[in-house]
């Protein structure tokens, strides 16, 4: 389908695929930031519990070394050594510190070494031996730690330090926080605590480490980097300049962007630090983007097949609408269309106005609709069923239990100020006076027919109530004509009747009653039934019987129109009919029959008799089947012989002039409407005639004669079959192929190969 920018379609599907994918995408992106964000803050969490652990493992251990090492310092073999000379000969001495030095040198403390030196008697003693077979070398660090001001630190060794080598150690003097002490002791820790420890700080996403109280680096996965400052660090800067005993921030690190989190002891001053990488978090958060850009483009998939499918279902109601409206003109035609429902709302708006206008024309037409009802319903030529349909006109729902027809006649002109050339005038003008005195609810509308005004009244009363309130009302009327027109008239009154299919009936009543005011007098209000007790048979003549002759004799029909004929007559002549009844009704229908044929333009010469001889001949048959068989031969058979010559005529005439067309125009896009076009019939009829004249539909003549065609040129010349295909008005020559196949039996190569 090509869209236009002002498709409905188009609009319904993009709002389809808004509502559908604007929330999914911001679902995704909420869902991804969301989801990063957890994990970064996971990540973080991670980094605090796993320093947090770190320092309290660390210093788990730093404080079971330094309640070690008071507990030897302030045994009573210690205290008194450090005022007393010893050298290697002091055997007993010697042994009882080798002894309480083993005792704190465990495995489990992963303590190296533990060195006591006399400050006074400047001895050393170790594990490995007194003065010179200790450990020589470190005296002079052992000298540097005793000029320090503390009584008790942890370090790892200082530029201060002459031959100092990057371990970690616990320093305490004796006595405790005193400004003169005897004596120290100090405690090497093994370096696998050291690299235990660095193995326990190396996590998934970085890496930390430890730093002493002047922020020189004790453990760090690189060995390189132990002893060295991170001063020079720009990215911890914030952690050299916090207050705060532990947090956590984030920085750049070589470009790179990274999350610090700290804790500072407050046990021996060292800081626990550990650097996370945020691109290897990103790295992770990268999985879940992608899995959720997966996820979104599967919903947004599914969200665009249900746009396209749900906006077409929705569509295709307005689509009707639309095929069925674009042919009706709009008010504003020439004015640029911003889509279908414009469209549909201008059709729709030009509708209303037009039925508008047609129902103001119908209400100013209803009068004269209403008196041609009513013309029809009193001459039978309208089915009683079909009248009670139209009540709703008279603004009625159902006829009257009792109605009867109230013929109104004028007696005579003479001696009046009126001429006989103004009867027709007087008659409109006593129809006025009747409906102005008779109620819109009590009759139907009043018409003039003949001579007479005639009016059907109704009423709920019955009986003599009824027969009363219809003299009253007829009196009133007389006297009402009399005092505005100033004429005498005298009123017909119908027997009683409760159905329309008795209305004719009644006004043949109404209009009978009237003939016996001969012997009244002028101004005579009668009732049929006071002049004429017995009730005649009027309605004896079958109406619908002879409509149905007429019906058959006009489609042509022999068989139906004998049918109808027979069935006519066998209605019209009843057990206990009088002879003079039905000797009026075949008049009747000999005058019906000669109307019929001058309505058909029949010519005269098809009846060889005149009218008065047509007359005499009827009179003289003597039953049924000669009756039947006299007005077969005179009158149905003939007219049927007529017509069909005619119609067989203009049939020929119709199909010949299609066929004349298609010969000369069928290399052109020929249809059957231009073909009815070009001779003035509607192309339902010309397809139906064509049909029946050629015994198949045009489509297959046009297609067959092109056949016809293309056999005649694939025989006597050298156009391709491609040529023949174009000329002979087919999309490609695929189509032409395959149709040529179908009627022929084979290609047009084979054909062609074959001639």
């Amino acid at each position: 389908m090509r869209f236009r920018s002002s498709s409905y379609l188009l609009k319904l599907m993009l709002l389809s695929i808004l509502i559908g994918t604007v929330p999914v995408i911001l679902l995704g992106a909420f869902a991804y930031y969301n989801s990063s964000r957890t994990v970064q803050e996971k990540v973080d969490e991670s980094n605090k519990l796993l320093l947090q652990q770190m320092q309290m493992r660390t210093e788990q251990t730093l404080r079971t070394i330094d309640n070690s090492a008071t507990q030897l310092l302030q045994s009573p073999v210690v205290t008194r050594v450090f005022e007393k000379n010893i050298s290697n000969h002091d055997f007993q001495l010697v042994h009882e510190l080798y002894k309480g030095i083993s005792l704190i040198q465990t495995y489990e403390l992963g303590i190296k070494d533990v060195f006591l030196f006399s400050l006074h008697k400047n001895w050393m003693v170790s594990s490995s031996g007194v003065n010179e077979y200790s450990a020589p070398e470190f005296r002079p660090m052992l000298e540097a730690f005793a000029r320090k001001e503390a009584g008790s630190f942890w370090t790892s060794g200082s530029e201060d330090l002459p031959n100092s080598y990057q371990s970690v150690y616990f320093v305490k003097k004796y006595p405790f926080n005193s400004l003169h002490p005897t004596g120290i002791i100090c405690v090497v820790l093994s370096s696998d605590v050291m690299k235990e420890l660095d193995a326990f700080l190396n996590g998934e996403f970085g890496s930390a480490f430890i730093l002493d109280q002047n922020a020189n680096i004790i453990v760090h996965r690189d060995r390189t980097q132990l002893g060295s400052s991170i001063l020079d660090q720009a990215y911890l800067e914030s952690f050299v300049e916090a207050k705060d005993t532990s947090g956590q921030y984030a920085a750049k690190r070589d470009g790179e962007e990274v999350t610090v989190t700290f804790r500072k002891s407050s046990y021996n001053g060292w800081s626990y630090v550990s650097v996370t990488s945020n691109e290897q978090v990103t790295e992770q958060n990268k999985v879940i983007g992608w899995f959720t850009l997966l996820v979104c483009l599967i919903i947004l998939l599914v969200t665009l097949i249900v746009a396209w499918f749900g906006s077409k279902k929705m569509y295709s109601p307005i689509q009707s609408i639309y095929s069925a409206l674009t042919s009706i003109p709009s008010l504003n035609a020439k004015e640029k269309s911003n889509g279908e429902l414009q469209v549909i709302g201008d059709r729709v708006d030009y509708l209303i106005r037009n039925q508008s206008l047609i129902m103001n024309e119908l209400k100013g037409q209803q009068i004269q609709l209403k008196e041609f009802f009513m013309q029809k319903l009193f001459s039978g030529t309208i089915q009683p069923a079909d009248f009670v349909e139209k009540l709703s006109l008279y603004g009625l729902e159902k006829p009257w239990p009792s109605m009867c027809v109230v013929a109104i006649q004028i007696d005579t002109l003479k001696d009046t100020r009126y001429e006989e050339a103004n009867r027709d005038l007087l008659m409109f003008a006593i129809s006025n006076i009747v409906g102005e005195l008779v109620l819109s609810e009590q009759r139907l509308v009043p018409i003039v027919k003949s001579d007479c005004q005639v009016t059907l009244i109704g009423s709920s009363k019955e009986g003599q109530d009824f027969k009363e309130q219809i003299f009253n009302l007829s009196d009133e009327i007389q006297k009402a004509i009399f005092q505005y027109l100033e004429i005498k008239v005298s009123i017909g009154i119908s027997r009683p009747i409760s159905s329309f299919a008795e209305t004719q009936q009644a006004l043949h009543e109404a209009m009978t009653s009237l003939k016996y005011r001969i012997g009244l007098g002028q101004e005579s209000i009668l009732f049929i039934e006071d002049v004429q007790p017995q009730k005649s048979n009027l309605n004896r003549f079958p109406n619908a019987g002879e409509q149905a002759l007429l019906d058959a004799i006009r489609a042509g029909n022999l068989e139906q129109s004998e049918m109808a004929l027979t069935q006519f007559i066998g209605e019209l002549f009843q057990p206990h009919a009088q002879h003079r009844d039905y000797q009026l009704s075949l008049l009747r229908l000999l005058i019906d029959l000669l109307k019929f044929g001058q309505e058909l333009s029949i010519p005269m010469d098809r009846i060889t008799q005149d009218e008065a001889s047509l007359i005499q001949s009827l009179f003289k048959l003597r039953n049924v089947q000669e009756i039947e068989h006299w007005f077969w031969s005179i009158f149905v058979f003939p007219y049927i012989q007529e017509l069909g010559t005619r119609r067989d005529s203009q049939f020929k005439h119709i199909s010949e002039a299609v066929i004349d067309m298609v010969k000369r125009e069928f290399d052109s896009g020929l249809t059957l409407e231009e073909c009815s076009s070009r001779i003035n019939y509607h192309p339902h009829y010309v397809s139906r005639v064509f049909r029946q004249e050629t015994g198949i539909n045009f489509g297959e003549y046009l297609s067959q004669y092109r056949i016809d065609t293309a056999k005649k040129w694939l025989k006597e010349s050298d156009m391709k079959v491609v040529e023949i295909s174009e000329r002979l008005q087919y999309n490609n020559s695929a189509n032409f192929i395959r149709s040529f196949r179908k009627m022929v039996g084979m290609t047009p190569g084979q054909y062609r190969e074959e001639g």
